[in-house]
């Protein structure tokens, strides 16, 4: 900070400047902050006497600083506190001043505003109504010029009554684009004329193909006609002659069934007496496999039955040798919490060491976790 800044003072309702006096310079407060550049980081877990000694530099360091702003800033309001009134004075005059203008001000506004908006409205309306005007005739000659597009791939009726109903351009629509939408409409007149004579070849040479067709159908009609007949007529000497063979196969085929019937008797009743021979001797094997499967499963019954009970007994040793292992390990555990909890003295810092989770076998639990 300058130490030869200026201050404020309201002299006869002028402002004068003066020198500025703090309670502090910058010598003081450069001086204060080099004693205190070095500020150590306090750590609770060290011994007392290094803790209180840290506590009492940091104490001392942060009351003079407090001192010092607050004497700051009380001088600040001080030094200052004249010019905010006098800024007052200033506001309150232009203030009555403004107010005894403010109404007649807006009053004259309002009445420019008057004149003002009405020409502006007036201009947007000329120049909305020439933006119409350009695109009538902006449309008229797009309509010109889209008459011979308007007859591809149609007849030579539709081009003609197109022609016929094309609007004639008017001078007093098109005013200073009239002789341009002449010429348009001349060029796609004239375009639409010959696309109307060429539809007009063309749907000529079409009529003439089309009769020679006619009559190329009706005697393809005639020569396919009497060649189905003849189909037919063939096709009905086959179908008698098919008829008379398939009778014939049909005697064949009900004496061979026949056959057929007496031998699968007899080849049945032998088949039946093979299968009663075949079940009674699988029968006779399987009542032997059953009481041979009964035998050897009372085998491994008992078998099972002796190797639980060996399992059994090998079981409740290893269980007694466990407890007895288990028991002295916790014994083991609690005598080393116990010499952890006996180092300290000092129950706060004996409550943050379990916290921290640094003695053995304890374990912080806050309340609602």
């Amino acid at each position: 900070m300058n130490e030869n800044t200026i201050e404020a003072e309201i002299v006869e309702g002028e402002i004068v400047l003066s020198e500025i006096k703090y309670p502090v310079s910058t010598t003081d407060l450069e001086s204060l902050l080099k004693e205190y550049s070095d500020i150590p980081t306090i750590n609770p877990e060290l011994e007392d006497d290094i803790v209180a000694e840290q506590y009492q530099f940091v104490l001392k360091g942060h009351k003079a600083f407090v001192k010092a702003r607050t004497g700051i800033e009380k001088t600040r309001k001080q030094l200052k506190q004249p010019a905010l009134d006098y800024g007052k004075n200033v506001d309150g005059i232009a203030k009555e001043f403004q107010a005894m203008i403010k109404n007649k001000e807006q009053e004259l506004l309002i009445q420019r505003k008057i004149v003002e908006d009405n020409e502006a409205r007036k201009q947007r309306e000329a120049e909305e109504a020439e933006e119409a005007r350009m695109d009538n005739i902006k449309a008229l000659l797009n309509r010109y010029k889209s008459y011979p597009m308007e007859c591809i791939a149609k007849s030579s009726k539709v081009i003609q009554e197109v022609i016929d109903l094309a609007e004639l351009p008017k001078q007093e629509i098109l005013e200073e684009f009239f002789d341009e939408a002449v010429i348009i409409y001349d060029a796609s007149m004239t375009q639409m004329r010959q696309m109307f004579d060429n539809q007009l070849v063309v749907e000529n040479a079409q009529k003439i193909q089309d009769e020679a067709d006619v009559k190329a159908r009706e005697q393809k009609a005639i020569e396919d006609k009497k060649l189905q007949d003849e189909k037919d007529a063939f096709a009905k000497q086959q179908a008698e002659f098919q008829r008379k063979q398939d009778d014939f196969a049909r005697q064949q085929r009900e004496q061979q069934e026949m056959i057929d019937r007496q031998n699968a008797e007899i080849k049945a009743n032998e088949m039946l007496r093979v299968q009663e021979i075949e079940r009674q001797e699988r029968d006779k094997i399987a009542e032997e496999e059953r009481i041979e499967r009964e035998r050897q499963q009372e085998i491994e019954r008992q078998k099972q039955q002796q190797e639980w009970e060996e399992a059994n007994e090998l079981a409740k040793k290893l269980h007694k040798e466990k407890v007895k292992k288990y028991a002295e390990n916790r014994e083991k555990e609690i005598a080393r919490t116990l010499k952890a909890i006996d180092k300290y003295t000092d129950n706060q810092l004996l409550l943050n060491e379990i916290i921290r989770g640094v003695i053995p076998n304890v374990k912080w639990i806050q309340d609602g976790n």
